[in-house]
C-alpha cells in the first residue's frame, strides 16, 4: 500500500486558530472601531488608561446641579433623575409619567442595557428596578409635567402615558454636556456614564455605607461583582486618609 502524501495530508488537515488570538497567515482580522478600545470598551472602569477618573466627585454632582438650573423646567428635570437616580440617560427618556409613584416616593426605570435573549436563547421579559428619590424632585416632576393630572387622564381613558421628554438621544447627550461645561466640569468624567459612576461612588462612600447588593439593584447590573468597582473609591479615600495621618500626601 502506498504510503499519503505528508504535503496532500497537512492540506486537507485544518488549521486551528492558536489560542491567544493571534492572526493565522491568510486569516482577516477583526475589523476595529475607529477611536473605541476595542478590547475594553464594555469594561467598568473609575480610571481610564491614564489615570484619568471617570466618576464624578460629590462637590462636582453638586455644581452639576446647579448649572442645571439654567435649564428649561423640562430639561433640569432632566438632569435631576439622572443624579437622583443614576439612571442612563436612554433610560431616562424612556420615562412616562406612570413609572413615576408619588405615593410610593420613587421612580420605576426600565433596564435597558441587559441582554435580550437568556441562556437558552428565549426573549428576556422587560426587566424594571425601583429607585427612592427625594419627595422634593417627586414634587418637582409633578409640577412640570402634571403627573397627578395625567394619571387621572390615564385612567379614565385606559391608555398609557406617554413619554416626559421627547427629545433624541444625541439632544440629550448635548444638554448633559452644555450643563456640565456651565459647572466647569472638564476631563473624562464629564459625561453621562461619569454622572452614572459617581451616583454609585455616592452611594457606596455614604455614611453609613448602602450595601453592595442594594446598589447593584439600583443600579441596574445583572451582576452584583460589577458593583464591586466601587469599593476601589473606598481603598482610594482609605489610602488618602492614611497618608493624611502621616503628614504625607497621596
Amino acid at each position: 500500500m502506498l504510503k499519503k502524501s505528508t504535503a496532500a495530508t497537512a492540506a486537507r488537515t485544518p488549521k486551528k486558530s492558536p489560542r491567544n488570538g493571534a492572526i493565522m497567515p491568510g486569516q482577516n482580522p477583526v475589523p476595529k472601531t475607529p477611536g473605541v478600545d476595542n478590547d475594553r470598551s464594555n469594561e467598568m472602569r473609575l480610571y481610564d488608561d491614564h489615570g484619568q477618573r471617570l466618576y464624578l466627585t460629590s462637590d462636582e454632582r453638586r455644581r452639576f446641579l446647579d448649572a442645571a438650573s439654567f435649564e428649561s423646567p423640562a430639561e433640569r428635570m432632566f438632569c435631576h433623575v439622572l443624579h437622583y437616580t443614576g439612571c442612563r440617560p436612554s433610560e431616562a427618556l424612556a420615562l412616562t409619567a406612570d413609572n413615576v409613584r408619588l405615593d410610593a416616593g420613587e421612580i420605576v426605570i426600565r433596564s435597558l442595557k441587559k441582554r435580550k435573549l437568556d441562556t437558552k436563547g428565549r426573549e428576556r421579559k422587560p426587566q424594571f428596578r425601583a429607585v427612592p428619590v427625594p419627595a422634593a424632585l417627586l414634587e418637582h416632576l409633578d409640577l412640570v409635567f402634571a403627573l397627578r393630572a395625567s394619571a387621572r387622564l390615564s385612567r379614565a381613558s385606559g391608555q398609557q402615558t406617554g413619554r416626559l421628554w421627547d427629545m433624541s438621544r444625541p439632544t440629550a447627550y448635548r444638554l448633559v454636556k452644555r450643563v456640565m461645561d456651565r459647572a466647569g466640569i472638564t476631563g473624562a468624567q464629564a459625561t453621562g456614564k461619569g454622572l452614572r459612576h459617581g451616583f454609585g461612588v455616592a452611594l457606596v462612600m455614604a455614611k453609613p455605607p448602602v450595601p453592595l447588593h442594594v446598589i447593584s439593584q439600583l443600579m441596574g447590573h445583572a451582576d452584583s461583582k460589577t458593583t464591586e468597582i466601587y469599593l476601589q473609591v473606598i481603598n482610594d479615600e482609605r489610602r488618602a486618609l492614611i497618608m493624611g495621618a502621616w503628614g504625607q500626601g497621596s
